[in-house]
């Protein structure tokens, strides 16, 4: 899930709302193999550039809704006053229930203090980058020296090497079964739930 706001305006240099800098990003990932990519974009972005509201290549947007990789998120006009849905909301809410990743130097403070299991998932799977010139850079280590790998971090089920695995204190006398967080060397590589799956089920 990208985030387009702070992403347009990294890549018009905090100037101008570059709708390039969307199209950067996506063809990386598109590059990439990656199929599901969504973009919400704030459905007033549509209207024409003006001077306290700078948007430049506009056509991208429209060009990206119709290979239905951008969402235009609801806005309206009441008595003059132009009426937003909150789109951040909308990128933690899809992002979380589709086990994505958010693509977004913002820290999303409010919507994590809002569910623990949307905290835990900002975490964990909100993915920065940079702009150098035209190239989109997300960094090699997403969550710090000792996380894991971009590769792995992009995985939907991102794989633990096994000697960063704590393994369980009650070993094969625990009796968590498949819901033991920690790591049975004796269960083999039986698939573990991905990170999604767990907080949904804390959450219930």
């Amino acid at each position: 899930i990208i985030r387009n706001f702070n992403m347009c305006f990294s890549h018009g240099n905090k100037e101008v709302f570059s709708c390039r800098g969307i199209k950067l990003a996506v063809d990386w990932f598109l590059e990439r193999g990656h199929k599901d990519v969504t973009v919400f974009v704030p459905a007033w972005r549509k209207e024409q550039s003006r001077p306290d509201a700078l948007i430049t290549d506009q056509e991208i947007l429209r060009k990206l809704e119709k290979e239905k990789i951008l969402v235009f998120t609801p806005s309206r006009r009441v008595q003059g006053r132009r009426v937003v849905c909150y789109d951040d909301r909308f990128i933690v809410k899809l992002a979380f229930e589709s086990d994505g990743i958010i693509v977004s130097n913002d820290n999303y403070r409010d919507l994590a203090n809002e569910k623990p299991e949307w905290k835990k998932f900002i975490d964990e799977r909100l993915l920065m980058y940079s702009f150098v010139n035209d190239k989109f850079m997300p960094p090699d280590d997403p969550l710090g020296r000792h996380g894991p790998s971009l590769d792995n971090f992009l995985r939907k089920k991102p794989i633990v090497p096994e000697h960063k695995k704590q393994p369980c204190p009650y070993g094969k006398k625990c009796t968590y079964g498949h819901k033991c967080k920690y790591y049975h060397p004796e269960r083999g590589n039986q698939p573990q739930r991905s990170v999604a799956d767990e907080l949904r089920a804390m959450s219930r």
